[in-house]
């Protein structure tokens, strides 16, 4: 068994400049990044921008305890070493990683799929006088599907990385492995749709006709491929297929006109397939871009003025939760752990779904409500369900169940997914920023909102529960936000209120990450954990007990309702609001409706532990909030002045 020593210096002597890369799994912002040093200012960069060289054994312990990583690039920090790229499939589906084989033999990485090992990253080497560029593919709906990385690192070996062939790096074009990763890519796409036995042959020669017609591809990178291609679509009629191939490339040469494109092979199949654009030669790329040129085709922009406006019959807002959600709103709920927004938002959700006041909020117009829950576990969502149900069964309070609608990650385990949500936003990262990754699992959710309008006639108020569970960003990089806010706000024009649940940031309270995702919010809630001098004593484990602060008003600023104030709910599910007071102010107003309500008095009572001068703000604060009567403050004046000796205009 080859010694880590010796796979160091193998790798060395292959021309790779190597570093340590984190073994971080649960942190996606450090995982799989090179381990930083300080450099001489004190910061932390990598190794080749810090100008350190990691020593063998520093390299040898990354083997053992972390990953090992080779630069794609050292020349670019002026470092030693040979270049090299890094041919990557993150189809999910594992479909594209099927045609792996077709590929020029080289180092490769793989993984353990269902007991099966799959091929996901081959490494090669630049060849001297060749330039390399960044290339990815993201499918509309299912996310990243392929890349062609060569400007950071690539992890080669350590924890969790699977060498499915150990040879030296080989030599290739890297325009020739991009089109093996556009090519792999393309098939994959088709592979559902293509026919069964009997109508195969048709396919085939339309499929033969459009790789002709449009793209560049060699008939020996064809001929592998659909080679491969055959296999998995347990054809055995070789010969017969792979002919076409040839045929159509000479019927091509002879009178392109007569071999039919994509358009007929998409119609044969009943499929839109983007994934062929890529692999397109330029002239045909050309005309697509020179189509969205084409102003012939444009619809513009209407022009409205005031009468026109005045007139027109625009889509009315109405409240659902009066006055904090409209049933054309985007809003957010943030908070630290364990402060109860998940709570809260499961008791708003009954009351919107079946119609009841929530404290002294108004259902102004019921709606199915859907909370998609990434953290919490299918048993303990439900148990806590069960504590606010507890007030509708008292009460004899009607609980609308087929308007009630959640999912959780065990529903979806339990329904044969077992890696949980598709994330909902997805980090940009190099060519990344231009693909967005969390389309698929966004269109998953409107899918169900739409299944909901189907089943009820009503799209359902939407809950988001959290943006960490769901997403995997960057929270302080304000260009991962814009996807998910964007697409937010689109569910919030086509009628789908929604609103995400987040946590705050510990050391500021405020909502964690980038603020910019809060410019487009119509409505942003806090809920805070309450201090002890505030907390209520309240029987059993099952209760809540927070502070509730409008960070946003867009639609209730300034009415009262943008106050903040205090919630409880019992083990009964009784939800009650305060104003924001301690428990000295709540002791004052028991006293004070009793008929106690001097501050002198007040002083002498047992249960009061503060000075009559304190007793004395604590009433003057009361009455400006209209907590207890104003008609005793000018005898609270006059005892006042007489405690104090002193007389002092409080008016």
């Amino acid at each position: 068994m080859e010694s880590n020593i010796s796979k160091i210096l193998k790798y060395k002597n292959w021309g790779m400049n190597l570093t340590p890369a984190n073994y971080k799994p649960d942190d996606k912002s450090k995982d799989k990044k090179p381990v930083a040093v300080k450099n001489g200012n004190g910061q932390y960069k990598w190794n080749v921008r810090a100008g350190k060289t990691w020593s063998d054994d520093e390299l040898v312990a990354a083997l053992e305890t972390k990953r090992l990583a080779v630069y794609h690039n050292p020349g670019k920090y002026n470092a030693p070493g040979q270049q090299f790229f890094d041919a990557e499939s993150d189809d999910k589906t594992f479909k594209v990683n099927k045609y792996f084989n077709c590929f020029p033999e080289t180092y490769t990485i793989g993984k353990k799929v269902n007991a099966v090992v799959v091929a996901t990253h081959k490494l090669y080497k630049l060849p001297k006088d060749h330039k390399v560029k960044q290339y990815g593919y993201d499918d509309p709906i299912e996310g990243k599907k392929v890349e062609l990385l060569c400007s950071g690192i690539s992890v080669i070996d350590g924890l969790d990385r699977l060498v499915m062939d150990s040879r030296e790096p080989s030599e290739a074009d890297p325009n020739v492995i991009v089109q093996h990763l556009k090519l792999a890519t393309f098939l994959a796409e088709i592979e559902s749709l293509w026919p069964a036995e009997g109508n195969r042959d048709k396919a085939h020669f339309m499929l033969a006709g459009a790789l002709a017609k449009h793209t560049d591809l060699t008939l020996s990178i064809k001929k592998k491929f659909i080679k491969r291609f055959l296999e998995i679509t347990n054809d055995e009629e070789v010969d017969n297929r792979l002919n076409k191939y040839k045929a159509q490339e000479e019927a091509y040469k002879n009178d392109p006109d007569n071999v039919v494109g994509i358009d007929a092979l998409a119609k044969e199949l009943g499929g839109n397939f983007k994934s062929f654009d890529k692999l397109k030669r330029t002239e045909d790329v050309d005309s697509i871009v020179n189509g969205l040129d084409d102003e012939s085709k444009w619809i513009n922009y209407p022009l409205i003025d005031y009468r026109t406006r005045i007139l027109c019959k625009y889509p009315t807002v109405d409240y659902i939760l009066n006055p904090l959600f409209t049933d054309r709103s985007c809003n957010e709920i943030s908070g630290e752990s364990g402060a109860g927004k998940t709570l809260f938002m499961q008791a708003v959700l009954k009351a919107i779904n079946s119609g009841h006041q929530f404290l002294d909020y108004t259902v102004d117009q019921t709606k199915p409500t859907l909370h998609v829950e990434g953290e919490l576990g299918g048993k303990s969502f439900v148990d806590r369900e069960l504590v606010i149900l507890n007030d509708y069964l008292d009460k004899g309070k009607e609980h609308r169940v087929e308007w009630d609608f959640s999912l959780t990650r065990d529903d979806l385990e339990m329904h044969g997914l077992p890696y949980g949500f598709d994330p909902i936003a997805v980090s940009r990262m190099s060519i990344g920023d231009q693909i967005d990754y969390g389309r698929k699992g966004r269109k998953l959710i409107e899918n169900i909102c739409n299944n909901i309008h189907k089943k009820t006639g009503y799209f359902p108020f939407l809950v988001l529960d959290n943006i960490t569970a769901l997403a995997d960003i960057d929270e302080n990089r304000a260009s991962d936000w814009t996807p998910l806010i964007q697409w937010t706000n689109d569910l919030k024009a086509k009628g789908i209120p929604n609103i995400f649940v987040h946590h705050s940031n510990k050391s500021t309270g405020t909502s964690s990450g980038s603020s910019s995702k809060e410019r487009m919010l119509d409505t942003h809630l806090v809920v805070e954990g309450l201090n002890p001098d505030q907390r209520f004593e309240i029987p059993g484990t099952k209760s809540v007990q927070c502070r509730l602060k409008v960070a946003k008003a867009r639609n209730f600023g300034g009415s009262g309702f943008d106050k903040t104030c205090l919630l409880t709910m019992n083990d009964s599910g009784v939800w009650t609001k305060y104003p924001d007071l301690k428990q000295e102010d709540f002791k004052i107003i028991s006293l004070y409706n009793s008929g106690i309500r001097t501050a002198k008095d007040l002083a002498l009572h047992h249960d009061i532990t503060i000075a009559e001068k304190t007793i004395y703000k604590h009433l003057t604060r009361l009455r400006k909030l209209n907590v207890i009567d104003k008609k005793e403050e000018k005898k609270d004046a006059v005892n006042k002045q007489d405690t104090n000796g002193n007389a002092e205009d409080v008016f």
